[in-house]
């Protein structure tokens, strides 16, 4: 890891033993292994050392980064695990778009990369596991050995997160004017002059039934 955090110069392939190692622990926590584990895992180890940050993050240098990944699929559970970064600590995010990608963000500089999958990685993977006995399993052969080139794109870009869901906010808990429940993480919204949950706003996930007997 370089010091100053300025960007490193990647090798073309990491190492094959660290990509591994991180795929074995993503696949312990995900419950399976497949080419979204290593395409995550690839992205981690890409993104931080872009940054100029070892994969894994270690402390306290992970107090110094923000993750974004953009689908809620294998390939968050393996940016979360090679990382290091957690939801439960607002230092990952998932910002649903649907998309093969995750940005990693160096809060002292204000720096940020979006790593992007590629998508003819896929048919390329052939190439580099001929032996494989399917598809599926040259991607998950392949995708560990394949040169970053060929599996990603990624571009410098400027995050736009508010300042209340950044790492470490702990903005003021606020009662609900309607239902009277404490709203956190500054989620309060206003509503005909009031301050209300999101729920009492009409912007809940669910649509309430009848409530239980505990």
């Amino acid at each position: 890891m370089t010091s100053d955090h300025r960007p490193a110069t990647m090798p073309p392939i990491p190492p094959r033993e660290q990509v591994e190692g991180l795929v074995a622990a993503s696949s312990r926590v995900h419950g399976h292994l497949c080419p979204g584990q290593v395409i995550g895992v690839r992205m981690a180890i890409l993104g931080l050392g872009l940054l100029g940050y070892a994969c894994p993050l270690t402390y306290p240098e992970i107090k110094n980064v923000l993750g974004v990944v953009e689908v809620e699929r294998c390939l968050a559970d393996a940016v979360a695990t090679a990382s290091g970064l957690r939801f439960g600590r607002g230092s990952l995010k998932l910002i649903n778009l649907g998309l093969l990608a995750a940005t990693f963000g160096d809060l002292s500089s204000g720096r940020a990369v979006r790593i992007l999958s590629r998508e003819d990685a896929r048919e390329r993977a052939l190439d580099y596991a001929p032996q494989a006995g399917d598809l599926r399993a040259a991607q998950t052969d392949a995708y560990v050995i394949m040169p970053n080139a060929e599996l990603f794109d990624a571009a410098w870009v400027e995050l736009n997160i508010p300042a209340h869901e950044m790492p470490g906010a702990r903005p003021d808990k606020v009662a609900c004017q309607q239902c009277g429940v404490l709203v956190r993480s500054g989620q309060a919204r206003r509503k005909n002059g009031r301050t209300i949950c999101p729920v009492c706003a009409g912007q809940a996930y669910f649509s309430l039934g009848q409530n239980l007997e505990l």
